[in-house]
């Protein structure tokens, strides 16, 4: 009768425990932290090119023009700011800014194709400009096994580069030479992100594709020839190929120490570049394309709340 009596009043103490641990665990998860801000810095590293055919069909030759700025070095600068709508979907906005302060651009002319039988060559300084990345991106935790959180990511892109081609004291010529090609790239990211939770550190990873449309316009200030401050324009499309490693680790409940080791690609295809000209129409040829790598470490600090 006493055991009968115990099992009858342990049975809605049971279920009442049940509820009561039940309420706290849901209330702590309707209730996690709403906001990430993210500050960081580094270094970057980077390479771009393009080149232009002698005509619009491509040919005469096949590479007129080609440009390569190359050993592009610099300081990074960012602030990622995420903000977490539900347990599952989140938005995040990202920013990041490099200065280019160290670097040289090749720039060269053939006559046959291939690349064959140049006839101007120029090694030239390159240590001015910047590159400028922002994102907004939408994440679902899709799938949960243990501690691997599975993201798919959807968002939107926009990334401005500045070069420049600045005269070189090895070059008498070329005083006085400060010319610019700005790019801009504008499009749509997807993706995922998949993470390792663990007690004392997080480990993630995120591999983004991207379509984008191309934009660029030069200034050429040493060809009198030439238009100013709009010598010629590049319009064409792009694929890009992104990925980031991200190591956390967590000071306490609000704040993290981050290193993130980011690369960027993107491969630009064949397009229209029209030339701007003081005395003569506007001329237009084949834009071949172009090619932008880059890969930057970067530290920062993530504070929730």
């Amino acid at each position: 009768m006493l055991i009968a009596l115990r099992i009858s009043f342990a049975k809605p103490f049971l279920a009442c425990s049940i509820f009561i641990l039940f309420c706290k665990v849901a209330s702590a998860q309707d209730s996690p932290h709403k906001w990430n801000i993210k500050p960081y810095v580094g270094l970057q590293q980077s390479k771009f090119d393009w080149s232009i055919a002698g005509n619009a069909a491509g040919t005469s030759p096949n590479i007129l023009s080609e440009l390569i700025w190359k050993n592009l070095k610099g300081p990074s600068f960012g602030l990622d700011i995420k903000y977490n709508i539900t347990d599952r979907f989140s938005v995040k906005a990202t920013n990041q800014y490099s200065n280019i302060t160290k670097g040289e651009v090749e720039d060269t002319d053939y006559a046959d194709d291939n690349r064959q039988s140049a006839f101007y060559f120029d090694l030239l300084n390159a240590n001015e400009g910047h590159l400028y990345d922002a994102n907004l991106q939408l994440s679902y935790q899709l799938l949960k096994f243990g501690n691997f959180n599975i993201n798919p990511i959807v968002g939107l892109s926009y990334n401005q580069q500045n070069f420049h081609l600045l005269e070189s004291a090895n070059n008498p010529d070329s005083k006085g030479l400060n010319s610019t090609y700005v790019t801009r790239y504008k499009g749509f990211d997807f993706g995922a992100e998949i993470v390792l939770k663990m007690q004392k550190f997080s480990i993630g990873a995120t591999v983004l594709g991207g379509f984008y449309t191309y934009s660029a316009k030069a200034n050429w200030n040493l060809i009198p020839d030439f238009a100013k401050p709009v010598s010629f324009t590049h319009k064409a499309n792009s694929f890009s190929l992104s990925g980031d490693i991200n190591l956390a680790v967590p000071l306490n409940k609000s704040l993290r120490v981050e290193v993130d080791y980011k690369i960027n690609n993107i491969n630009t295809y064949s397009g229209v570049d029209k030339a701007y000209f003081n005395n003569k129409p506007t001329e237009e040829t084949q834009f071949n394309g172009a090619s932008f790598r880059k890969n930057a470490v970067l530290l920062g600090l993530n504070f929730s709340f």
